[in-house]
């Protein structure tokens, strides 16, 4: 059994707080994740443990830590630090952060500095005490994910192995063990320009634009029993933005489809161009694939893994993981269907994700580390 006092010491609320901080007033929109990249790097050299800057588009480096001790298991760790941008009605500075009691308001604090963190920390720790497991622990700090995970597809484009790979965003109360995919449909319509006054001379493509959007509720979407397929118009754009009494020739809608299995890009793009014919418009429509794709992800409820991280989280948490099914995309689903590593998500208790106000558990963090350590000693016994 490992001692409590370590754990303890690893983990304790006010470093977890004052980390977490830290990394909260560097603002991290994507494309500006250098600074604070390079103060995570500045903060594990301090340590005393090795660290690399794995350059990607501009001044945006990944920071990877691989610490290896020995033959073992391969454990990959994983968060990232940009945010979405700020949004309105905060009660405080988003980026110098407002502290209650053990809950932390700040932009990021939740989506996911708080996670990586907990990451930081539990490295750290298992740094310090190499005599207690055997193996190569992999850390990295990513940018990009709230945008188009770039930091995430070089860690895997650079052939990325593990035999394990923990997310640490936040979910506490629900560990994710599998999610939905992603792809980003682009429709461009071309119709016919004529004066506004005359508009049965053109072909208006911003009315047949709108006639599809009107119809994709009727599109059937794929079925999975754990996972939901969804789409939503994201944006819709016809017409000079200069004002002119002309019929628009040219319109374009960009819809965000979440797939399950079973779903390609492919497919999609073909259900897309049969709604279209359905209309017998006279209207041109075209469709493409924009970035960012994401494949959906899953992992066996029955896999090994899980059986010594719900040993960990049942120590540490009273009671046995409730597993969940992600909405939404994450850098896990590279890690899981790209690079074939048996991945699912555990991290802090956060609250208004994407939201003002936004804030995380700070005792959820210390708990994080401590199920992360439990994990890792277990899986790379010494």
């Amino acid at each position: 059994m490992l001692d409590t006092t370590w754990l303890d010491e690893s983990s304790d609320i006010e470093e977890a707080y004052q980390l977490t901080a830290m990394l909260v007033s560097y603002k991290s929109y994507p494309g500006l994740e250098g600074p604070v990249q390079r103060a995570i790097a500045a903060w594990f050299e301090a340590e005393g443990i090795p660290v690399e800057l794995q350059e990607t588009e501009g001044d945006r480096p990944n920071v990877i830590v691989r610490i290896e001790n020995g033959p073992g298991p391969v454990l990959l760790l994983n968060g990232h630090v940009d945010t979405v941008l700020e949004a309105q009605g905060w009660k405080c500075d988003p980026w110098k952060g407002q502290r209650e009691g053990n809950m932390f308001y700040g932009l990021g604090a939740a989506d996911m500095k708080s996670g990586v963190a907990a990451m930081m920390l539990a490295v750290r720790a298992l740094h310090r005490r190499r005599d207690l497991w055997k193996g190569t622990l992999i850390a990295t700090s990513v940018v990009d994910e709230e945008a188009f995970s770039i930091g995430a597809r070089a860690i895997v484009d650079m052939g990325i192995k593990a035999d394990a790979c923990i997310v640490t965003e936040p979910s506490w109360d629900k560990p994710v063990i599998g999610g939905v995919g992603k792809v980003l449909v682009r429709a461009d319509i071309t119709g016919k320009s004529s004066h506004g006054s005359m508009p049965e001379e053109g072909i208006n493509a911003a009315v047949e634009a709108a006639r599809l959007v009107a119809k994709l509720d009727s599109m059937p979407l794929g079925q999975h029993p754990r996972m939901k397929s969804s789409q939503a118009v994201l944006s819709f754009h016809s017409g000079s933005d200069q004002y002119v009494i002309t019929v628009p020739e040219k319109a374009r809608f960009t819809i965000n489809r979440h797939t399950v299995f079973g779903e390609t890009d492919e497919s999609v793009l073909a259900e897309m161009r049969e709604l279209a014919d359905s209309l017998n418009s006279p209207a041109r429509f075209d469709f493409a694939i924009d970035p960012p794709y994401y494949p959906p992800w899953e992992l066996s409820p029955d896999h090994p893994i899980l059986g010594i991280f719900e040993k960990a989280f049942k120590i540490e948490v009273g009671k046995d993981p409730d597993y969940s099914y992600a909405t939404f995309v994450a850098d896990s689903n590279y890690f899981s269907s790209d690079a074939n590593i048996p991945t699912f998500i555990f991290g802090p208790k956060g609250y208004g994700y994407h939201q003002c106000n936004e804030s995380v558990d700070l005792s959820t963090i210390a708990g994080t580390v401590r199920v992360l350590l439990r994990f890792a000693t277990e899986f790379m016994p010494a």
